[in-house]
């Protein structure tokens, strides 16, 4: 029997709709999981920032890096690079480009983050990815960072009128408090900082900051 074109066109369609039929029955939660992964990803950057955080607070008076990394936050809109012709992306703020950043890379960013992450300088460790944010959005202007230091709890801004397809990630950054039993001690900080555990995105004491 010979087939006409219509009639192999046709036969192709039934065959992929039963195809797509037989895959969306096989996969029912698709969905769920979808959303489930990408929540997921939404917590692995509230742990990476948190801990980022609680690195500057451990080690901004002894590490000259988490000095300069605690301007960054400081100063969110800033860029700290002095560079001779720099192209746009050099010219992002230095916060926008630590979010951008991997450990291995060979700059100011890279290094901070294999200092803060240094058992995942190389390979990333189970939730944690790099960069913390897609450097494509940053670069394009489609998330903006921001910093507040009068929350503990950062959270992303809706797109607004005048800036419809721009999302504004509000990062937490209130100053350190003082160390003490009564509202946070070093040894509380440092565990947060080196947790590694998978199933658990937020730190347990309320004085470390988180985004989102």
């Amino acid at each position: 029997m010979v087939l006409s074109p219509e009639n192999l066109r046709v036969n192709n369609q039934e065959k992929f709709s039963e195809l797509a039929e037989k895959q969306l029955s096989e996969n029912s939660n698709s969905d769920k999981l979808f959303q489930g992964s990408v929540l997921r990803h939404l917590l692995a950057q509230t742990k990476m920032i948190s801990q980022i955080i609680s690195y500057i607070w451990l080690y901004a008076e002894s590490d000259p890096l988490a000095k300069q990394a605690r301007h960054w936050f400081q100063n969110p809109t800033k860029n700290f690079d002095k560079l001779e012709n720099p192209t746009v992306a050099d010219k992002l703020p230095s916060l926008a480009k630590l979010m951008g950043a991997k450990p291995q890379e060979q700059n100011i960013y890279g290094e901070f983050l294999s200092k803060v992450f240094p058992d995942i300088k190389d390979k990333s460790k189970g939730l944690y990815n790099f960069p913390i944010f897609n450097k494509h959005d940053i670069e394009s202007g489609i998330v903006l960072f921001k910093t507040d230091a009068a929350t503990a709890n950062g959270y992303i801004q809706d797109p607004t009128p005048n800036s419809p397809n721009v999302l504004t990630v509000v990062i937490a950054f209130p100053a350190c408090p003082q160390f003490s039993e009564a509202t946070l001690t070093k040894e509380e900080l440092s565990g947060w900082l080196n947790n590694r555990d998978s199933s658990n995105y937020t730190p347990d004491n309320s004085y470390i900051p988180v985004t989102f």
